[in-house]
């Protein structure tokens, strides 16, 4: 996917997911995107969308993957001990800690010299994750798994977390339909669960550190962990706690569905009130009971839980009726 930079400080842009406007994090610059990137990126989210949506077989797979990545940015970075590493990347997120690539089976961090220390907080915070005993999804294959760490010429650090070449950031897939959304929140509700389990506030949920396998109808959490913190940890003047990432969660579907807020979230044909409800209600007091909640909610929606293919419209799936 190309780079776009802020005209006013030069920092990476993030695109509205309906590729008419940047937003720049560094400095808060908004603009209007021309004719011409917003062709582009209209384009870039239909095909992300069209690739994802159609067979799972294993070669056809491989034949949309090879064709996404071949338009993918390259950047080489200088280690402190003389070798380069090179990678194409997708997607590029920065915020004020850390600049993020998305690569073909990794994630990569890196660090300004400065927040150096944000790697390791990232590996502390990931090595405490446990696992309930009776634990039957391998969930552990949601979070993060550190492949390696290295040191640039500049004084940044790098870490690098693997993934599989079907997972893509959330943000990626720009707006989607309620019944997608509801099967994102459902896979969220999961990790909200382990969070809640380790007594973990995540603090950067959502659609930049969220990865989705679409083909298996799968999330993991794998960005944003150097600013995890502990159950009712203060942090800037406010108690951070484990309702905190189900409040993210609401806000991370919102998004997805293309409001500004939970707040925001509407009635509408594709989404019906109790889903609407759901999104604007505060969270329940723990994970557990708010999965509980979700799933009340979602048979109430949508009735019972069908796998679909993303972008796959209801009267293909469901016939004339719903």
């Amino acid at each position: 996917m190309k780079k776009l930079n802020c005209k006013n400080c030069g920092g990476p842009m993030t695109i509205d997911p309906s590729g008419t406007t940047a937003h720049c994090r560094y400095c808060g610059s908004e603009y209007v995107l021309d004719h011409r990137d917003t062709d582009y990126y209209r384009d870039f989210y239909e095909r992300m969308r069209g690739f994802l949506s159609l067979s799972s077989d294993g070669q056809e797979r491989r034949r949309r993957s090879d064709k996404l990545w071949s338009g993918a940015a390259s950047e080489v970075f200088e280690c402190s001990d003389g070798r380069q590493i090179d990678i194409k990347n997708m997607y590029t997120y920065k915020d004020r800690d850390a600049a993020v690539y998305t690569a073909r089976q990794n994630i990569i961090f890196r660090f300004d010299a400065g927040n150096s220390d944000k790697a390791d907080k990232f590996r502390k915070n990931v090595s405490s994750v446990d696992y309930p005993s009776a634990d039957t999804r391998n969930l552990s294959d949601f979070f993060p798994r550190i492949s390696g760490g290295f040191e640039l010429n500049d004084g940044s650090a790098l870490l690098v977390v693997k993934k599989s070449e079907d997972e893509y950031p959330l943000r990626l897939f720009g707006t989607l339909s309620g019944r997608h959304t509801a099967w994102l929140i459902g896979r969220m509700e999961n990790l909200c669960c382990v969070l809640e389990y380790n007594s973990i506030v995540h603090n950067d949920f959502g659609p930049d550190t969220l990865y989705i396998d679409p083909y298996d109808h799968q999330a993991s959490l794998y960005g944003g962990w150097w600013n995890a913190v502990r159950n009712n940890t203060r942090v800037n003047d406010r108690i951070c706690t484990t309702r905190d990432n189900l409040t993210a969660l609401r806000e991370t579907a919102a998004n997805v569905l293309g409001f500004a807020s939970a707040d925001a979230v509407r009635e509408t044909d594709d989404i019906p009130k109790p889903f609407a409800d759901f999104l604007r209600s505060a969270p329940m007091s723990n994970a557990y009971e708010d999965f509980a909640y979700w799933d009340d909610v979602l048979i109430k929606s949508y009735g019972e839980r069908k796998f679909i293919n993303m972008e796959t419209d209801d009267q293909h799936i469901y016939g004339k009726g719903k």
